[in-house]
């Protein structure tokens, strides 16, 4: 059964004053030649306020389903120097409650459009007759008034229909008629997600002094608002944006600028706000019940969510008359399980259908904004519906369905439903996935700006400049070399991510730096620059403080270790750098050594450096003593002192710096010339060729041995009995040794002794 809109206006019935003028009279006891009509439209004898006749809309009985006629009156009436006109009918009626309706309308311009005035709907009002006054005046002002009556039928029930008597049309040139209040908003609560934008048509002969609309959310104080604006007759307001799934009443006020100042409200009307989505345009064909106990017992709708976002509301639209009640329903949200509805996301919820015997379409409104936990961040399909869990449901469907979108359900499995059911819910802001987009400004190539156009409020940006460089700003400039590349754009929010790829072609470019070396004569390098693109000048940065101008240097490193060497190269469009680690193994030597001290005033030296040295020079601080040998021993002065001892090592990449070390030597009473351990002394000593051991007694059998300071035995001789004799060092390494003298084997002295070269 299909479920039209009801434009009810309220039935304005006033006292006027004797300047009212009747212009036109019909009790239809002369027949219907003023009238042109439709379908079954004719006299009826059933019924008759007046007389014997009334008009009626199918004289003979029921009237037929599915059909549109009209009663349209062929005079028109000049109103144009009126102040309110009323039209006066005597109704008797019986209509369909809910899906068949009579409309009272009227034109302004001989027929061309037409505007209802009143709607007529009800059953079981065949008792006694109703008076209907219903005001015109807001056709007042025009020269072409009609009126009319217009019958429309469902498919689905019959029954009497109306009868009209004792019908009179006044013009009044006193106006005691409020403005005429004329609006249509979209039925079952919907609204917009945004500000909510309410035409309203209010007309009145004496002008319109103010027009107010007034509006309340979720039962609070009601709020005022004037329009934003008027163009002719019609007044736009502008309610402004609540929170998804706010409950929204208003009505409009409006007082004319007459003497009278008279005043008009309109009904109350609603609207939830939000995010709308309807899959059908709540056109009822039939009804369908579903119970606990039939082969339905529940049903579904799938919702397609094309964004992230909550829902806040749910409308099920259904059904009632006094032949079909409803019981209460488990109203349930389901998450999709392969095109069926699946888990529960909400606990069910008990919903006893809203709908009335005065608004047997009154479709049932679920606030859900307590379950916004459970139903936040959802995006693509869900399933709102319900199950039958006692009696009988009754549901409102458009046949044939176009959607594809309702599942019955057995109490067990889900059936496909060909039908559209009149499901629908409210979301907050859809936070869509993005579609990525961009231009390309080459104007600057190779310089080039990318700008992005992505549509749907992306949140963050990931661009991949196809040269191995990339970007997450929004609208980067990114520079090339000459060359195609492949530049891909992905933008991402809550909701999702998508990509975008396009050529590029650069045909300018900085250069692009490289170079390579060769250490084949390591510590000295060649450098080679391989740069691209046409440098111009270059710059070369070894690492070790040292730089170069020139395109392809010769670098002589005076260390060894890893150095971070660059090129840094450039031409009109830029520059760009290379490094490379140069990695050096032969160097100049490290000079370092160790000395030790034995008896007093004889040093030894010991060669430590790195980098292995081929010579040495050694300075002892005294007397501008030196030694070339690797590990020289000295005798300092009996007078003793800090001696500052400098080693230069030397190889074929060149001398090291020199490393000193300071040696300490005590103040001797008696220099080591000197020495005399057990009545023995050496002379010369220090010695190059030879030196004389001298004994004070004289021994029978004298014997000598020369240690190194570490105690290996260098040489021996037996000397007999003696108290003098001379030691051949011509095969003895320059060093500190020690002479020890034995009488029979055993050893009595022991003393040191210097070679030199």
């Amino acid at each position: 059964m299909k479920n039209v809109y009801i434009g009810l206006l309220c039935l304005i019935i006033g006292s006027h004053s004797f300047s009212q003028e009747l212009i036109y009279s019909d009790d239809f006891e002369n027949g219907t030649a003023n009238w042109t009509l439709t379908g079954q439209w004719g006299l009826a004898t059933a019924q008759a306020y007046n007389g014997t006749y009334s008009l009626a809309d199918s004289p003979s009985g029921q009237y037929t389903n599915a059909q549109t006629t009209y009663a349209t009156l062929d005079s028109t009436f000049d109103l144009s120097a009126s102040l309110d006109a009323n039209l006066y009918f005597q109704c008797k009626y019986d209509i369909e409650n809910g899906f068949d309706y009579c409309y009272v309308e009227a034109s302004a311009n001989n027929g061309t459009s037409w505007t209802t005035t009143y709607t007529i709907n009800g059953e079981g009002n065949l008792g006694n007759w109703s008076d209907f006054n219903i005001n015109i005046g807001g056709f007042v002002g025009n020269s072409q008034v009609k009126v009319r009556f217009r019958f429309y039928t469902d498919a689905g029930y019959q029954a009497d229909g109306i009868f009209i008597d004792s019908l009179r049309i006044t013009k009044d040139s006193v106006d005691n008629a409020p403005p005429l209040i004329i609006h249509e908003p979209d039925i079952h609560y919907e609204g917009q997600i945004d500000t909510n934008y309410r035409i309203v048509t209010i007309t009145d002969i004496s002008g319109v002094a103010s027009a107010l609309l007034y509006y309340s959310v979720d039962g609070g104080t009601f709020q005022t608002l004037s329009p934003i604006d008027t163009s002719g007759d019609d007044y736009t307001y502008a309610i402004p944006p609540q929170e998804a799934g706010a409950y929204v009443d208003y009505y409009i006020e409006a007082v004319d600028s007459s003497a009278q100042s008279n005043s008009a409200f309109s009904q109350f009307y609603k609207y939830n706000h939000g995010n709308y989505i309807k899959y059908e345009q709540g056109v009822v064909s039939f009804i369908t019940s579903y119970s606990s106990t039939s082969f339905n017992t529940g049903t579904a709708m799938r919702m397609t969510l094309d964004g992230l976002t909550t829902i806040t509301s749910a409308f099920i639209g259904n059904y009632t008359d006094v032949n079909n009640t409803n019981d209460s329903m488990e109203f349930h949200v389901w998450a999709d399980d392969n095109g069926a509805p699946g888990s529960d996301l909400i606990t069910p919820i008990m919903v006893f259908p809203a709908a009335t015997l005065l608004e047997p379409h009154l479709i049932t409104r679920i606030d859900l904004r307590p379950y916004e936990n459970d139903l936040d961040s959802l995006i693509g399909d869900v399933w709102v519906g319900f199950e039958a869990t006692g009696g009988n449901v009754w549901l409102g469907q458009t046949t044939p369905g176009t959607s594809n979108r309702v599942r019955n359900y057995n109490g067990s499995t889900w059936s496909t439903e060909t039908d559209d059911y009149h499901f629908r819910i409210i979301t907050d802001t859809m936070i869509i996935p993005p579609v990525a987009e961009f231009t390309i400004d080459a104007s600057g190539d190779p310089s080039i700006v990318f700008l992005d156009s992505s549509e749907n409020n992306p949140t963050s940006w990931h661009w991949d400049f196809g040269d191995g460089d990339t970007s997450i700003i929004q609208n980067p400039t990114h520079s090339y070399d000459i060359g195609a590349y492949n530049v891909c754009l992905t933008v991402e929010n809550a909701a999702g991510s998508d990509e975008l790829c396009k050529g590029l072609i650069v045909s300018n470019g900085p250069p692009n730096a490289f170079f390579t070396y060769t250490t084949s004569n390591d510590p000295v390098v060649q450098f080679t620059d391989l740069s691209t693109q046409n440098p111009t000048t270059w710059e070369w940065d070894f690492g070790d403080s040292d730089t170069a101008l020139s395109q392809n240097p010769l670098h002589n490193f005076l260390d060894t270790g890893t150095f971070e060497v660059c090129l840094t190269v450039t031409n009109t469009f830029g520059s760009d750098s290379h490094c490379e680690s140069v990695n050096i193994f032969n160097r100049r030597p490290d000079a370092f050594f160790v000395y030790s001290i034995f008896l007093d005033t004889a040093v030894t030296f010991t060669d430590l450096s790195g980098f292995d040295p081929t010579s040495w020079h050694w300075d002892f601080d005294y007397n501008g003593d030196t030694s070339i040998l690797q590990n020289p021993g000295y005798l300092y002065p009996k007078s003793g002192g800090t001696f500052d001892v400098c080693l230069i090592a030397t190889n074929d990449y060149g001398s090291s710096i020199p490393y000193c070390d300071e040696v300490e030597i005590e103040d001797l009473t008696v220099g080591i010339e000197d020495i005399n351990t057990n009545g023995v002394s050496l002379s010369p000593n220090p010695a190059q060729h030879y030196t004389t051991v001298t004994t004070d007694v004289k021994y029978s059998d004298l014997s000598y041995r020369i240690l190194s300071v570490d105690g290996s035995l260098i040489s021996s001789k037996r000397i007999g009995s003696s108290n003098s004799f001379q030691i051949n060092l011509s095969d003895i390494s320059a060093g500190i040794y020690f002479i020890e003298l034995l009488n029979s084997d055993k050893p009595f002295s022991k003393t040191p002794l210097i070679v030199t070269e």
